[in-house]
């Protein structure tokens, strides 16, 4: 057996062990919940595709307006606990020359969102790769999250919601157009 074979072995013995003393599940079925969930991670993890992939039919146009997305829905897992935390993300996009269709964005969120992160790195890269490759003015993000670790490692089971942002270009200096995107932002 090499190497990476053994450490998904001891993966799956482990987390089946840990299975075994918090529940009074089966032997079988702590076996079939631990491969389960590490499929589903895996599975999760698996779906790469670049960014530049992702955005690889730009438009040239004239519209030189902010363009507002609002609710595109992402699931994510904390770095930290290793546990989902889920919301919505709103982008701000004030164009220069470039843009992309709308469900390149959802793809984009969905793309970063299955990497194991934080909720503040995930809001700037977000920003930040949007910014890179359409060259906008600006970008604003929004990122509003439940996070499974606040409320299952938390006494009282609290599911905050959790607000992150990140501004880039005319965003970072003009907040009179930040606040309008904020207003924007449902």
């Amino acid at each position: 057996m090499d190497y990476s074979n053994q450490i998904k072995v001891d993966i799956e013995n482990a987390l089946a062990e840990f299975i075994k003393l918090k529940t009074n599940k089966s032997e079988d079925e702590v076996v079939t919940l631990s491969k389960k969930f590490l499929s589903q991670l895996a599975a999760k993890r698996s779906k790469k595709t670049s960014t530049n992939e992702i955005f690889k039919h730009l438009q040239e146009v004239e519209h030189d307006q902010p363009i507002y997305l609002n609710g595109i829905s992402f699931v994510s897992l904390c770095e930290h606990h290793l546990l989902p935390f889920f919301g919505t993300v709103d982008i701000a996009l004030y164009p220069q020359k470039k843009i992309a269709g709308i469900s390149r964005f959802d793809d984009l969120v969905r793309h970063l969102s299955d990497n194991l992160t934080l909720q503040e790195t995930l809001t700037k890269n977000i920003a930040t790769e949007i910014d890179e490759i359409l060259n906008p003015r600006g970008v604003f993000v929004r990122a509003n999250a439940n996070h499974s670790c606040s409320g299952l490692l938390n006494i009282g089971d609290s599911f905050t919601d959790v607000v992150t942002t990140f501004a880039t270009g005319i965003y970072e200096i003009d907040h009179t157009l930040r606040n309008e995107a904020l207003l924007n932002f449902k």
